[in-house]
């Protein structure tokens, strides 16, 4: 009797950790993907997202044909229909959106002592194990430097990748997954890790460039939309509240430059943009700040990677009135990534200022350029087409294709900023585009 009282204790403490028996309230959601080809059409969808404050928007228009996309509880798809199809918006639908989620990856304890399949989504555990391991077996080109603790006790760590440490070489400063739900960002940025140190033909890619990666900067978050469906599609960090039982800051409103000016939510139990109490405030955006200055002067290309929507683009986030006055050099070097990348047989990126369709202050790649100075700062937003559930199948796809782009930025770092010693066996960008 006691040995089944254990076990029964045993199971609902695992329920109440994961959530069993809790309904999918996403299976019920319809996602509407608006099209606008209009000025008319944008404002429009502006004037919904007021009018139906409760929906979740999972990706706004960046440009005319390109979708904002929306998910929709059932008490709100009449009328939200009604109004759209009055303003002639061109728009298709997803119903039952939530039954689209592929079962939680929980990665269990066996699973830790077999190969790191690159190609798959990983538990926050298994990730720093894996890192763990390269850094043990690579020792002479990667090396792992401790930021600190997530907000709820997670350890972060830098892989520091090069083949000559004091060299002081420039920097290319990658991270990613900030939004805990966009799992493929730390798929790449683990891809970008393994091919570095693993790889032969990748070793001329650290001549004269380091590499810095932090693969997921938001630990708590990501690890929280793994627990189970209901938590797939959280954003934020797991900060707490301290006057409203609200968790979660967005990180990429939380830097300090030109701070919730612009694109952000000043309530804490906003979803989606909530920019903090102030600039800083999570431990996480911390860190990222920390590295920046530490090795600012080295610095000299930051990339955050994100999803979907397949865009490259660059400061300033916080406007579209204005671009920087180093806004061709950030175009250009976009394109050629693109390029590359669709060479290699993936989607071209949309490339533009981050600003130019709807504002957003506070991003990293703000902070990285405006504050710290580095000369090439980007976000990239990975893939199209699957919202925030990329398939896993298809990562042994896309990841080759975007490692093509990152080529083609170490080279261009190279080519730029790396000793002259290192620049000769390198085509330089302007070759590269004759």
């Amino acid at each position: 009797m006691a040995h089944r009282i254990v076990i029964l204790l045993g199971f609902f403490t695992l329920c109440w950790r994961v959530g069993c028996g809790e309904s999918n309230k996403y299976n019920e959601y319809t996602l509407i993907r608006l099209q606008p080809s209009s000025d008319l059409h944008i404002e429009a969808i502006q004037n919904i997202e007021k009018r139906f404050p409760d929906l979740e928007v999972l990706k706004r228009s960046r440009s005319y044909n390109d979708t904002t996309d929306i998910l929709v509880p059932k008490n709100q798809l009449s009328p939200l229909r009604d109004l759209v199809k009055k303003e002639e918006i061109f728009y298709d639908v997803k119903e039952n959106y939530g039954r689209s989620f592929e079962a939680i990856n929980r990665t269990p304890r066996r699973r830790v002592f077999r190969s790191f399949n690159i190609f798959e989504y990983h538990s926050y555990i298994a990730i720093q194990e894996h890192l763990e391991s390269l850094a043990k077996r690579h020792p002479d080109l990667m090396k792992l430097q401790t930021l600190g603790m997530s907000y709820q006790g997670r350890r972060m760590k830098l892989a520091k990748i090069s083949s000559n440490p004091n060299a002081g070489n420039p920097i290319v400063f990658i991270d990613a997954g900030i939004h805990a739900r966009e799992w493929v960002a730390p798929a790449m940025a683990m891809y970008l890790i393994h091919r570095l140190v693993s790889d032969p033909d990748a070793r001329r890619e650290l001549n004269g460039v380091d590499w810095y990666i932090l693969p997921v900067v938001n630990p708590d978050g990501y690890e929280f939309t793994r627990t189970n469906q209901v938590n797939r599609l959280w954003r934020k960090t797991r900060s707490k509240n301290g006057l409203l039982d609200c968790f979660g800051v967005d990180g990429n409103r939380n830097y300090g430059f030109k701070w919730a000016v612009s694109g952000v939510s000043k309530n804490p139990c906003d979803k989606e943009t909530y920019a903090g109490p102030k600039p800083f405030s999570e431990p996480e955006t911390q860190m990222v700040r920390n590295v920046m200055m530490e090795y600012g002067k080295r610095i000299k290309l930051y990339v955050s990677l994100h999803s979907y929507g397949q865009y490259l683009v660059y400061p300033w986030g916080y406007t579209g009135d204005f671009l920087p006055k180093e806004w061709q050099k950030l175009d250009t070097l976009a394109r050629m990534v693109s390029e590359a990348v669709e060479s290699a047989g993936g989607k071209p990126f949309r490339v533009m200022s981050a600003g130019k369709w709807y504002p957003a202050a506070g991003g990293s790649d703000d902070f990285a350029f405006g504050v710290i100075g580095v000369p090439y700062s980007y976000t990239m937003e990975l893939t199209d087409g699957y919202e925030f559930l990329f398939p896993e199948r298809l990562l042994h796809t896309v990841l080759p294709q975007f490692y093509e782009g990152f080529k083609v930025f170490g080279a261009q770092i190279r080519s730029e900023f790396a000793p002259s010693r290192h620049k000769k066996d390198f085509p330089t960008s302007e070759s590269r585009k004759l």
